[in-house]
């Protein structure tokens, strides 16, 4: 069975989801470009801030996912199934950018592409394999309850890690602790940027997996 959605384009997604979409794309890249050089990494700043603002959007949308998640065992209802599911895949793709991006400011920083002797690394990386497997592992086995009961995991698991590593050479939110109102703006213009761009595709994600519960 088709959905109207997917039948016929609303005019919410024929006009103000591209405009929102641009918007979206123009924040990051204009908070990207005014972001001034440090005085130590210079422009790798820029990279650093994209990878902060990542790691947090992420992080969101896996507590997202499990809120959802644990909705849908309490109520059964398709549309809790569908958001989780949804919002699941957004926060792993997510993660898979926050990684690329770790590594390149990882290799500008510190000449490196994987700090192995850095915790905050390590667990970053746990949770890469981690959530990707467990996401691939539900898509195949196709049983809603052990989705969500494999959507509530990942994210304890995510949080656990990511929340109980420890720092050697990584600084300890060195955006909120600047003390720069322009360095801290253009952060969190960054991350509304970012939810903004995954909020539209976990809700094309959300329209196609309603069709498919539906059919």
């Amino acid at each position: 069975m088709q959905s109207s959605s997917l039948a016929a384009p609303t005019h919410w997604q024929r006009w103000v989801t591209p405009v929102l979409a641009v918007l979206g794309m123009a924040g990051l890249a204009i908070a990207l470009w005014l972001i001034p050089p440090e005085q130590t990494l210079g422009n790798v700043i820029k990279v650093i801030f994209l990878h902060g603002a990542l790691v947090r959007v992420a992080l969101l949308a896996f507590a997202a996912a499990g809120v959802l998640s644990l909705g849908f065992l309490l109520t059964r209802r398709i549309a809790w199934y569908a958001w989780a599911m949804a919002v699941q895949k957004g926060a792993v793709m997510l993660w898979i950018v926050y990684a690329l991006t770790s590594s390149i400011s990882t290799w500008l920083s510190w000449g490196e592409w994987v700090a192995w002797d850095e915790p905050r690394v390590r667990a970053s990386v746990h949770v890469l394999w981690f959530s990707v497997a467990c996401l691939l592992l539900a898509l195949w086995m196709g049983n809603r309850i052990f989705a969500a009961v494999v959507n509530l995991l990942v994210t304890v698991v995510t949080w656990t890690l990511i929340r109980g590593a420890t720092i050697i050479r990584h600084p300890f939110d060195p955006i909120g602790a600047s003390g720069s109102e322009t360095y801290q703006t253009l952060y969190w213009v960054m991350v509304a940027a970012l939810l903004l761009l995954a909020g539209l595709l976990v809700r094309w994600w959300y329209d196609r997996e309603l069709v498919k519960l539906r059919e």
